[in-house]
């Protein structure tokens, strides 16, 4: 598959070939983005947490592996929580730059992170802070179904932290902002 990104429009956010990344995995739910950032990856939903740690969305080894979401969560980010996982490279891929949100001038510069789907709906999320989580705290403990009113669902980008514990994880925590629908045929 060539490029995944077919252009963008006039917010920044990228046009992603789903058709091109389904058929490559089925396990693709959709595509992060942050603007301006080295963020714009597929996301994916495994049968555990395990499987896309050190897999590709191409289903290759890859020691950097893939972003993905908790296996717990709607693969439709309805959730009132909804956990996102990628690696803490020390490159500065996949999430491997999330510390730089403990800087309010950084946050400020990139507040929001963008989901978009395979319907051709994209989730705006608004940046709301970012600190270090305990792995059996809150972030973590997910309850399951759909949240009453989509104004509550929250998402968190979760890593390591730069000292690798087994105990905490650096966690950017988003607010849901808004819905934009937009089918497939009225982009082609």
């Amino acid at each position: 598959i060539g490029s995944q990104t077919g252009g963008e429009d006039n917010t920044g956010v990228p046009e992603v070939d789903f058709e091109g990344l389904l058929a490559v995995n089925d396990d693709i739910i959709g595509w992060i983005y942050i603007e301006n950032t080295d963020i714009s990856y597929p996301v994916l939903c495994g049968r555990d947490n395990q499987q896309y740690l050190f897999q590709s969305y191409e289903k290759k080894y890859l020691t950097a592996g893939s972003i993905y979401i908790d296996y717990r969560c709607s693969r439709d980010f309805t959730d009132s929580r909804t956990v996102i996982y990628g690696h803490n490279m020390h490159n500065g891929s996949m999430f491997g730059k999330l510390d730089k949100f403990t800087k309010e001038s950084y946050m400020k510069k990139h507040p929001y992170v963008y989901i978009l789907l395979p319907s051709g709906e994209t989730l705006k999320y608004e940046v709301k802070k970012a600190y270090k989580a305990d792995v059996e705290g809150k972030v973590y403990d997910l309850p399951s179904g759909e949240a009453q009113n989509p104004e509550d669902r929250k998402l968190y980008l979760s890593t390591c932290t730069e000292d690798s514990s087994d105990t905490q994880r650096f966690v950017v925590e988003c607010d849901f902002a808004e819905s934009e629908a937009e089918s497939r045929s009225e982009k082609q």
